[in-house]
């Protein structure tokens, strides 16, 4: 929380003051010119509460506090919401009509070149109360935003004078890739299960292969009890099972070659909306691979990001997002040497490529797709449709076995 020092007060001064300090002046003259004593009540009333809407709504702006809570991250093209913790330090006056708005940051990272903004209010405020806002932004690219400084702003009591209360937040926002709902099939066509074979993991759980004996507890199926065991004991005897291991699959996403020298066409997108789309397809297939339950590995080649290993949980699935997500097209690229090549390593690999397919790059045995068959590949896309441009000799398996 900011302390005082670091609040800037400001008045903001729009229609509504102007054309109550134009009245003032009109009720003055004709107090002056008619000499009438109601004149001169009415215009000593409306300088009071002018006067009053100064000094109340001063005192009230600086009796709020309020703490940006963390909204965790955002997705292209899923509203993003932020919650706002507003808390009231007076111990008489209420706070009303309270504005909460996101001033821009300068450089690179401001949230605005990421996100769209709908400001936060709240109606009301007790005494000692602590109430929630929410602020709504629509992100429409990846990357990183930046929050800087937060503003609260009121007219209250009588909406004639705006104060603000400029304070100094700094905080950091992850904008994840956009997903595509891929089409029923696309996964298990290019990491079937079955095909990957059934491993068994050196942990107990529910699968065919002995792991070892144990105490009987209530629940246990009756099939699983050792009887030769049980006769040797008084106690009942269940067999442990292995707990078969899921299906692998490493994501390969090839950023080898720079935007500029990818091929631009005159029907079809521009090299830099391909390594987007590239990006996304990625993200897809992590997020669709992470709901079907298997183990998910990445590999970002022509960065100097290190391949993730092949694993499955929650963390790893973000850990993966924001790799993705922090990917800044405008850095150099390299061509990945030759132990970053990936490996099978019992896993499945998918190959993306934002344009034509480079297999001497991925090596191995490996699918291939690309940016172009974006439309081909998921249910709806918000994207023109990609075309004219050769996607390599495996450009339709998947395609074909979604269909």
């Amino acid at each position: 929380m900011s302390s005082t020092r670091s609040i800037r007060r400001r008045y903001h001064v729009g229609p509504p003051f102007l054309l109550y300090v134009a009245l003032i002046l009109l009720v003055a003259m004709a107090a002056a010119n008619g000499g009438s004593n109601l004149l001169i009540w009415i215009f000593g009333v409306l300088t009071a509460a002018l006067l009053v809407s100064g000094f109340v709504s001063g005192g009230t702006i600086m009796r709020l506090r309020v703490r940006r809570l963390h909204p965790g991250h955002g997705l292209v093209g899923e509203p993003l919401v932020v919650q706002y913790a507003v808390t009231n330090r007076g111990r008489a006056l209420p706070a009303f009509n309270i504005h909460l708005e996101e001033r821009p940051v300068e450089g690179a990272g401001d949230w605005r070149m990421l996100m769209n903004h709908a400001p936060a209010w709240v109606m009301h405020a007790g005494p000692r109360q602590t109430v929630h806002g929410e602020a709504t932004f629509w992100p429409h690219r990846r990357g990183e935003a930046r929050f800087g400084e937060l503003r609260l702003k009121t007219s209250f009591p009588f909406g004639l004078i705006m104060k603000s209360a400029t304070r100094r937040q700094p905080q950091r926002v992850l904008i994840y890739p956009r997903l595509f709902t891929l089409r029923t099939g696309v996964l298990n066509a290019i990491a079937p299960p079955a095909a990957m074979g059934t491993r068994m993991t050196p942990y107990a759980g529910s699968g065919s292969d002995y792991y070892g004996l144990r105490e009987f507890r209530p629940g246990d199926s009756m099939r699983n009890i050792s009887w030769k065991r049980t006769a040797n004991r008084d106690s009942l005897v269940s067999i442990e099972r292995t707990r078969p291991a899921p299906p692998r699959l490493r994501i390969v996403l090839n950023l080898t070659q720079p935007t500029e020298a990818i091929p631009r066409s005159d029907d079809g997108p521009d090299p830099r909306d391909l390594e987007e789309r590239a990006i996304s397809l990625a993200a897809s297939f992590v997020h669709v691979a992470d709901l079907a339950g298997y183990e998910t590995g990445l590999t970002i080649l022509g960065t100097d990001q290190s391949p993730v290993p092949v694993r499955r949980s929650h963390w790893h699935r973000n850990r993966l997002m924001a790799l993705l997500a922090a990917i800044d097209l405008d850095e150099p690229r390299r061509a990945p040497a030759p132990e970053e090549r990936p490996t099978p390593d019992r896993a499945a690999i998918l190959a993306i490529h934002p344009d034509r397919v480079d297999a001497d790059v991925i090596g191995g045995d490996a699918w291939h797709l690309t940016a172009h068959q974006l439309e081909h590949l998921v249910v709806a896309s918000s994207s023109p449709a990609p075309r004219g441009a050769d996607g390599g000799p495996r450009r339709d398996r998947a395609a074909e076995a979604a269909a």
